[in-house]
């Protein structure tokens, strides 16, 4: 009995070791494992569009939510705009605000995942990442009725980069000309072309092709040169959430798809990200209208 009970035990063991490493070789980043520095390289990349209709992104509607109000009251984010006409000089009002709020810090994460907490931890000298600077502007601008989305950047060697091959922006849904537009709220940019604005595919296409296009940044954080060469190679994958909640351990334990993720034509699916989680809570599709609806 005691050499079966034994038995199992060391069975399970073997099992959950076996598991941890196949969803996290790094073990959540126990293990210094994997490349030192990321691809720099800007690839030609090719996509489809071909609506498949199999994947449906739900934007909801934030802007009398409780939270969103206290938000929009709190750091009077109706004033900021109140006297401004168009919506992308007021998306670009409040991505500047945003990224004035705090210093860039690569490592810091909140223990909340919300813009009141992030602000309020900035206000007390807090630094925080691209992810939270994503949050922010995202959660502010939905408190005034847009429709923002969290969009993932990574690089082609995404699963064997240590770290380094994610970089987290927002793309805005522009209403009077049905397009999303892309923007950075750790710069405070946005890439435009003859005063329209771009999304995150086509300002690849215009750095891998040498294209001419205008990047707006008030705040004067960075060149247009140095942007391109650092944003450039982190434009090969592209996700967002499908609006189904947030990804948690078991999410992605049992590979429950929360997202879409949208990579080119002939290019791999990414296994891992930076050998701390395994990628298997996404869809995949190579189709510009299945990840870029019209809403």
């Amino acid at each position: 009995m005691l050499k079966y009970i034994l038995r199992t035990f060391l069975i399970l063991f073997i099992f959950f070791v076996g598991f941890s490493f196949y969803m996290s070789p790094r073990l959540g980043g126990l293990i210094p494992l994997g490349k030192e520095s990321r691809d720099q390289s800007i690839h030609h990349l090719t996509f489809d569009s071909v609506h498949t209709d199999n994947y449906e992104i739900t934007y909801s509607n934030y802007a009398n939510d409780s939270f969103y109000t206290k938000l929009r009251l709190k750091y009077q984010l109706d004033s900021l705009v109140k006297d401004i006409d168009t919506d992308f000089d007021k998306i670009l009002t409040i991505q500047s605000w945003v990224q004035s709020r705090w210093e860039h810090d690569c490592c810091n994460t909140p223990k909340h995942n919300n813009a009141l907490y992030i602000l309020e931890q900035a206000e007390k000298g807090e630094r925080f990442r691209c992810v939270e600077y994503s949050t922010v502007a995202k959660q502010c601008l939905s408190s005034l009725g847009f429709t923002v989305r969290t969009l993932g950047l990574m690089t082609k060697d995404i699963s064997e980069v240590k770290s380094g091959g994610g970089h987290v922006v927002n793309e805005v849904y522009i209403e009077d000309i049905k397009k999303w537009m892309y923007f950075d709220p750790q710069f405070g940019v946005i890439p435009t072309l003859e005063g329209n604005p771009l999304n995150a595919v086509e300002l690849q296409y215009r750095i891998k092709n040498n294209l001419d296009f205008t990047l707006i940044n008030p705040n004067e954080t960075t060149t247009k040169e140095d942007y391109v060469e650092w944003i450039g190679p982190y434009l090969y994958y592209f996700t967002t959430s499908l609006n189904q909640g947030g990804i948690g351990i078991w999410d992605r334990i049992i590979g429950n798809k929360k997202s879409l993720t949208l990579y080119p034509i002939d290019a791999e699916k990414p296994a891992y990200f930076q050998k701390i989680f395994r990628l298997n809570t996404s869809y995949y599709t190579h189709s510009l209208k299945d990840f870029y609806p019209e809403l």
